[in-house]
């Protein structure tokens, strides 16, 4: 059997494709099933210039290979399933997704400019999400011991994958630091190909001159579906559905077509101020601003009822809670 896989081009794209692959082969074992990649530039990855919120086309990582799918030039196409436009086509589905990453959010602020943000009452942050903008500012001046509530949090436009932004973070004298997708830091700093040894060499020496905090879910839900890889294929493909089956997590594609469609609800699209997690199929943060100027603040128990809602004191006790240890770190951070 040979599966043609499209994706991307860039090195955590390849990446996430390599992985549906793996797992493909596990299956049904490698000398059963001969895997090629196909990998090109998106619309989104040329432009790199306008915010993805300000870019009209809808499906500006992913319409690039959907006629790839239609003249049977890829068999499957592996996504970001953050990615897609919440609105399907016709002709191909997403069929199964591989069992879901950290899906949160991770900020890096650099080591060396904490002094200046305390000397300059402000702090200057890449990121291009107005999600992250209207949620991460009022908890941003709790959390970081340079920054109080009188200061000012500014977040500037970045594009680029993950090497280029934080390669930008290092070069930019006057930003102090950068939110990016936590998962596709840790899926490519632990690979195992080769061809990724230098991009995790850099991102591990970039890491020693930042001081890096992984943002709560309860203030700082994420974009639907982050974290997870969308696999689409033709719906005619029963052949590929078979083989599909066998890798897909239920759990995970049962969780991301929920978010998805809470965001539906409000109505989708990269320019939102929403972020909605689901968390292990127990807990639900939504939080953000609507197009209509409706604030959106709700932590909620998805265990006792669909309707139990939790204070951030009940939640963090509560029994069915404890899927982490922690732990308060006395930290000096008034040095480099």
């Amino acid at each position: 059997m040979r599966i043609n896989i499209g994706s991307r081009k860039s090195d955590l794209a390849r990446l996430q494709a390599y992985r549906v692959g793996e797992a493909i082969q596990k299956k049904l074992g490698s000398g059963s099933v001969e895997i090629i990649f196909h990998f090109k530039e998106s619309l989104g990855d040329k432009n790199l210039t306008d915010p993805l919120w300000k870019m009209p086309e809808k499906g500006v990582f992913t319409e690039d290979f959907y006629q790839d799918l239609l003249t049977g030039q890829v068999d499957m196409v592996v996504h970001s399933w953050k990615d897609l436009p919440t609105e399907g086509k016709p002709e191909t589905e997403i069929y199964a997704t591989l069992p879901r990453a950290d899906q949160r959010d991770l900020l890096l602020v650099k080591k060396n400019h904490l002094h200046k943000v305390q000397q300059q009452g402000c702090i200057k942050i890449f990121s291009s999400s107005p999600r992250r903008f209207y949620n991460l500012e009022p908890f941003l001046k709790k959390v970081i011991p340079a920054v109080n509530a009188s200061m000012d949090i500014h977040f500037e436009n970045v594009r680029g994958n993950i090497p280029t932004r934080v390669r930008k973070l290092l070069e930019s004298d006057d930003i102090d630091g950068l939110v990016l997708a936590k998962a596709a830091v840790d899926r490519l700093l632990q690979a195992s190909e080769p061809e990724f040894a230098s991009v995790q060499e850099f991102l591990r020496q970039a890491l020693q001159k930042m001081h890096w905090m992984v943002l709560p879910l309860s203030e700082n839900p994420t974009a639907a579906a982050q974290g997870a890889l969308a696999i689409e294929i033709l719906k005619t493909r029963t052949d590929l559905k078979s083989v599909l089956d066998l890798i897909n997590d239920s759990s995970t594609q049962q969780d991301v077509l929920q978010e998805r469609k809470i965001l539906g609800q409000y109505g989708g699209g990269c320019h939102q101020k929403i972020g909605v997690s689901l968390f292990k199929n127990q807990f639900l943060f939504l939080k953000g601003l609507t197009d209509h100027g409706q604030v959106l603040n709700q932590t909620q128990s998805l265990l006792p009822s669909a309707t139990t809602k939790l204070s951030e004191a009940e939640l963090i006790s509560s029994q069915s809670f404890q899927f982490f240890k922690r732990q308060e770190m006395v930290t000096d951070f008034t040095g480099a």
